[in-house]
């Protein structure tokens, strides 16, 4: 009971983070490898309690009329397509090499996440909805392999996309993220779970804080600084990633 309270707490953290600045995965993945689970288990996990994080975040944005927008209806199916092929790649690769993959992909966001300016200027949406950009189509489509993938730093990175390519402010890329994140994320966790690598022990209580993290991290993206939140995300991740690379550097 006791450690089911302490999962659904760091679940409510790992949410917060997951619908604000992304990151989410890059939170709860190294927890769990630290706990002892294999990294496909882990990726699996963290993924089918974000589920959570993402559908009560998409509730709350939904009634905020300034977050409201409506995007190219092309991007759902590949976000589809996308997030089951990156979580079939995930489920057959090497454990020893996802491991390291793992270390890298954090160092990689975290390096990417410290050098963007999250309080960058918000770009109006253009009139009667988003612009078509077939490189954004491109990215985001290839952004939600690599969610199902991984998907250390996704919602930062499709934040950005959003914002570059379609014209989005932040509140509303925060707001697309969020749904987009629901519907790649439950793609790729029919898959993870159809291969029987998600440890539902664990994830339910995950799930139960994410869920409660993620209506707490849909009000924070509306009121709460976005370099204050980026200070929260490197921090926690940086301790996390270094303890996680002492652990694979020094056997014990």
């Amino acid at each position: 009971m006791l450690l089911s309270a302490a999962i659904a707490g760091v679940g409510g953290i790992v949410g917060i983070v997951a619908v604000t600045v992304g990151g989410g995965v890059t939170l709860g993945v190294p927890l769990l490898l630290l706990l002892g689970h294999p990294a496909a288990t882990a990726i699996a996990t963290v993924k089918f309690a974000l589920i959570g994080s993402f559908a009560t975040g998409a509730l709350v944005h939904r009634r905020d009329q300034r977050s409201e927008v409506a995007v190219p209806w092309l991007l759902w199916p590949l976000c589809i397509v996308g997030s089951v092929a990156g979580s079939l790649l995930a489920t057959g690769m090497d454990e020893r090499l996802l491991k390291i993959l793992v270390v890298v992909l954090m160092a990689v966001v975290l390096w990417i996440t410290y050098r963007t300016d999250l309080s960058s200027r918000e770009a109006a949406a253009a009139q009667g909805g988003p612009r078509m950009s077939a490189g954004g189509v491109a990215t985001v489509f290839a952004l939600c392999v690599y969610s199902g993938f991984f998907g250390a730093g996704f919602g930062t990175f499709l934040i950005f996309a959003l914002m570059h390519f379609f014209g989005l402010n932040f509140v509303q890329s925060a707001s697309v993220m969020t749904r987009i994140n629901l519907l790649v994320v439950g793609a790729s966790v029919s898959t993870f779970a159809s291969k029987g690598v998600i440890d539902f022990q664990l994830g339910i209580p995950l799930l139960l804080g994410c869920a409660v993290g993620g209506m707490m991290g849909a009000w924070t993206a509306k009121t709460l600084s976005p370099p204050r939140m980026k200070v929260v995300f490197l921090v926690f991740s940086m301790l996390l990633g270094s303890k996680l690379l002492w652990d694979a550097m020094v056997p014990v």
